[in-house]
């Protein structure tokens, strides 16, 4: 009996440890065409992740002036990526530029950090509806960097949204989360400067 006991708790052992290594590694995976903010020794530039693997991390080339950016190969930058568990920092450099496809190419973090983006203090209390490209949606929580909101329509994860807030303010974000029912989703956003919220 107690030889059963113990089998039967070593695999649950197991299968919530596979489970939670899992959600851990999905945490720390970026978002699909995930916004991407870097800086380098002259200047901050806004972006967005092409593709990554093991060995290299893709990114769209900076615009300015309706002309791609020619930051240097070589330069140390330090990067910013949505992931799915909040915002990946790490200190990269760049290896290559693809100028004909507006790419630039950087060396895979080895060991990024995960910026907890729900550490912010979240507030419910909050009644604020929200226009999520041109969708209406009523907000469940609110923090500076983010929100969760019900929304009258779909939106799809990696996405990136323009956000009209309250008193004509708006934001880009990038959907981080989505799920659908009969009626509509509800999505979680990624703002990408964060907003002041009412006292």
């Amino acid at each position: 009996m107690l030889t059963i006991v113990f089998l039967v708790g070593f695999l649950l052992a197991k299968v919530f440890g596979h489970k939670s290594a899992l959600n851990a590694r999905r945490r720390r995976t970026p978002v699909e065409n995930a916004r991407v903010r870097f800086k380098t020794s002259s200047a901050v530039y806004r972006s967005r992740l092409i593709s990554h693997d093991e060995e290299t991390w893709v990114f769209a080339a900076p615009m300015q002036r309706d002309s791609f950016v020619p930051v240097p190969v070589g330069e140390e930058c330090v990067c910013e990526v949505v992931a799915h568990g909040g915002v990946l920092v790490f200190t990269s450099k760049v290896i290559a530029r693809q100028s004909q496809e507006g790419r630039i190419v950087i060396e895979a973090p080895v060991k990024p950090k995960l910026k907890n983006r729900r550490d912010d203090d979240r507030r419910a209390d909050i009644p604020m509806r929200l226009l999520v490209g041109n969708i209406g949606g009523e907000v469940i929580n609110v923090s500076p960097s983010g929100a969760k909101v019900k929304l009258e329509g779909f939106q799809r994860e990696g996405q990136t949204v323009r956000v009209d807030l309250p008193g004509g303010e708006s934001r880009a974000a990038t959907v981080i989360e989505s799920t659908h029912d009969s009626v509509g989703s509800t999505v979680r956003l990624a703002f990408d400067r964060p907003i002041q919220l009412p006292d």
